[in-house]
């Protein structure tokens, strides 16, 4: 098994969170929003000249930006024009693939192959039919994905079409299904993923004056859900505690937030808090959905702990 070169060091990265990709490249663990494989190293050039990009979040890394060598600006300025031109391929390919999607409505196909066993799993999880179809929710048999060194598996997955206002596409999220994967949610390859965009749980209502935000879609379907006889809130959600810049971004003018994080990510739901206006950590002692479904709150006392934060 190859290591990665210690250089990573030097750019503020883990080597022993890096496996090998291919001839070119290195693929690991995002210093801004983790993950197994979500950043990219380029190392097909001398050090320090090596770049990377995380998949998720888009942090950029430009090893040459960050040590202290003597190097030639004019090969810098060589591989920059480069990088532009490769993000400027990788553009244009996400451009490719969302006209796939969008054209063919693939989520709609998807939606078809959700068998009666698919359904009631979902159901079991607090999303009941109608709503599963409401968002066009799905079923893939046969999902190809790598697994964190770079090895090449398949699970079966649910899909969860990411919408906009209006269920404009935007990405396509998939749950793997297949036993002993520990980073189930996966983004498809190819288009932005959470770093990029925020989940609306009701693509067909704009974002009101008083938003939850959750961690997770599945956790903001289920909220949204039985807080549907409310009206008063829209519920979006973000991928991960990390990629909390688009939600944050879209609701930085409303009158009041709530954010609720996973019960082991409060430190961070509370340094996001004291840094944005109008946004208040919540603090659950479980996760939102698990406790909606195990009738641990209902939509009154989740009100109540809203007034009391």
């Amino acid at each position: 098994m190859k290591h990665a070169p210690l250089e990573l060091q030097k750019m503020g990265l883990d080597p022993s969170k890096f496996f090998y990709s291919d001839d070119r490249s290195w693929r690991g663990c995002c210093p801004r929003c983790g993950g197994h494989r979500r950043f990219v190293i380029f190392t097909d050039h001398e050090f320090p000249f090596w770049h990377g990009y995380c998949d998720e979040c888009g942090t950029k890394i430009k090893a040459w930006e960050r040590v202290k060598v003597e190097y030639d600006p004019h090969r810098a300025a060589a591989i920059e024009a480069e990088r532009a031109r490769e993000e400027a391929e990788r553009t244009e390919y996400r451009k490719k693939k969302l006209a796939e999607f969008t054209a063919a409505e693939l989520w709609s196909e998807l939606m078809e192959r959700m068998t009666t066993e698919h359904i009631e799993w979902w159901e079991s999880q607090g999303v009941p039919e109608d709503i599963q179809r409401y968002l066009s929710i799905g079923y893939k048999a046969d999902k190809m994905y790598y697994d964190g060194e770079r090895i090449e598996r398949h699970s079966p997955a649910y899909t969860i079409p990411w919408f906009g206002l209006n269920f404009e596409f935007q990405t396509m999220q998939y749950r793997l299904c297949g036993e002993g994967i520990s980073d189930r949610y996966r983004f498809e390859y190819g288009l932005d993923g959470g770093g990029k965009h925020y989940y609306m749980a009701d693509p067909a209502e704009p974002i009101k004056d008083r938003v939850i935000i959750c961690e997770g879609a599945k956790k903001a379907i289920v909220t949204w859900f039985h807080l549907a006889e409310i009206q008063r809130f829209t519920v979006i959600a973000t991928a991960a505690r990390n990629t909390l810049a688009p939600a944050l971004e879209a609701t930085k003018d409303c009158g009041q937030r709530y954010l609720i994080l996973d019960p082991d990510s409060q430190r961070k739901a509370f340094e996001t808090a004291r840094a944005e206006k109008n946004l208040q950590a919540v603090y659950l002692p479980e996760k939102i959905d698990d406790m909606f479904l195990a009738g641990q709150i209902d939509s009154d006392q989740f009100q109540n702990i809203l007034r009391n934060v």
